[in-house]
């Protein structure tokens, strides 16, 4: 795919927290796209991330990806143990925070970009987004989380699990020091929590509250991301569905379904991606005789072989192991139906769009940006968030509703090249910094205005 380079070019700066994954993580592979889109149409790109080498922590390491420069700072601790940095005291926070500030002025002391768009707070903290508006450099979010409002990241609330409507200073603190546990049980143990964790909860909300206002503005993947961030963000949130990088979908599509059904969940055994739920559902549908198969990919195998042993589906659901991002087509095209059974509102759900490229529908929860990727029972089937039981009851019409499965791979819709998208982001940099460029001047208008019609009253 060709697209003709832009004639002005500016220097951008990605700052994240991988590149590129090892393994899934559909937020920082639409970065790796977006950054190779951008560096392709002459734009001179850089991207700061981290890594966990066993070397002297802070040391950075510099490579390169193509012409795109990548400068990675070795956190062992962050990436092995606590992204976050949840667990290390307030003092030892504020230490790291520091130090990973004073790392950045010195970068761009030495290369100062146009434009900077800021990936996620994890694990760099709050203070180097905070830094970069004192530096006066234009700086953009791109929100493939909710982590510039949510400290939970995900607008899950604590301690209901339920979709949460937006940040507020009392939901958001209430949620910081809970845990997931019921309104009773998370009552009763709130001035606890609060001794124990003390100050940082708070004071981590209160610094994202202010780095929020550093920003230029930010790009949502789904509408629903957009308006949550919308009021909260400074200056344009722009929704840029997300793509797929097309390059290597085989030319035809797998014959639909196979005997017997294949289901396909390719998240492994994360906690928030929910394989427990899909499971139950397995062993309800096998106790019905009916004759289906899930084939799973992804981390935590050897725990999942315990999952799946302990339900009695050694018969019907298979480990696959881990897959590399280039052969993310080859996986969907061994399945008939992808499942997502997350427990978490994804912003956008990518899944259902690598499955769809390769003729794939899908099975999803009814939350967040996923909503936008389905139309149920037209190109894919939505069930009740959480709700294991309506899984299954979607997974059963699969396999008792013989014409179902035809229609809904007939209406899936046409998948957009990622990199078509990446040009989106392109003009979303420069209608920031036209806007920026505009602000100012009415500054200096206002400025001049005020100089030019200043009369000093007589003496």
């Amino acid at each position: 795919m060709e697209l003709s380079p832009n004639p002005k070019t500016l220097r951008i700066w990605y700052v994240a927290e991988s590149y590129p994954p090892d393994y899934g993580g559909g937020g920082v592979i639409f970065l790796r796209d977006v950054c190779r889109t951008i560096a392709s149409r002459g734009h001179e790109v850089r991207v700061l991330c981290v890594e966990g080498r066993d070397s002297q922590d802070y040391d950075i390491r510099t490579e390169f990806d193509g012409p795109i420069r990548v400068d990675r700072i070795n956190l062992p601790y962050f990436v092995r143990e606590d992204p976050e940095g949840w667990r290390l005291g307030f003092f030892e926070w504020r230490k790291h925070e520091r130090r990973i500030a004073s790392m950045l002025d010195e970068m761009i002391d030495q290369w100062t970009p146009d434009i900077i768009n800021y990936n996620t707070t994890r694990p760099f903290g709050e203070e180097g987004l905070i830094r970069m508006g004192r530096r006066g450099i234009p700086t953009v979010a791109l929100l493939h989380e909710a982590w510039m409002i949510c400290g939970r990241l995900f607008l899950l609330r604590s301690p209901t699990s339920e979709p949460c409507s937006g940040p507020g200073i009392a939901r958001c603190l209430q949620c910081m020091y809970s845990n997931y546990d019921g309104r009773v049980s998370s009552t009763v143990k709130l001035p606890w929590r609060i001794m124990k964790l003390g100050i940082k909860p708070a004071y981590r909300l209160w610094r994202r509250r202010k780095a929020r206002r550093a920003l230029s503005g930010a790009i949502a993947y789904s509408q629903f991301n957009a308006q949550k961030h919308e009021g909260h963000v400074p200056g344009i949130v722009r929704h840029v569905p997300l793509g797929i990088n097309l390059d290597d979908r085989p030319p035809g599509t797998a014959i639909r379904p196979r005997s017997p059904l294949r289901f396909g969940f390719i998240a492994g055994f994360q906690p928030t991606k929910g394989v427990t739920h899909l499971l139950d559902a397995a062993r309800s549908l096998k106790g019905e005789g009916l004759k289906f198969e899930v084939h799973i990919w992804g981390p935590g195998q050897e725990q999942g072989r315990k999952e799946i042993e302990s339900r009695g589906l050694g018969d019907c659901v298979f480990l696959d192991g881990m897959y590399s991002i280039e052969d993310i087509f080859k996986v969907y095209s061994q399945i008939d139906v992808a499942v997502m059974a997350t427990l978490v509102c994804e912003p956008f759900g990518r899944v259902i769009q690598e499955a769809a490229a390769v003729g794939c529908p899908s099975i999803a929860p009814s939350v967040g940006g996923i909503t936008e990727q389905i139309r149920s029972g037209v190109d894919g089937l939505l069930y009740r968030f959480r709700d294991a039981n309506d899984l299954e009851t979607q997974m059963r019409r699969v396999l008792t509703e013989p014409s179902l499965l035809p229609q809904l791979i007939a209406n899936l819709p046409e998948i957009k090249d990622t990199r078509v998208r990446a040009v989106a982001v392109e003009d979303f940099y420069f209608d920031v910094l036209k806007g920026r460029r505009a602000r100012e001047q009415d500054v200096s208008n206002l400025s001049l205005k005020a100089i030019t019609t200043y009369s000093p009253s007589s003496e």
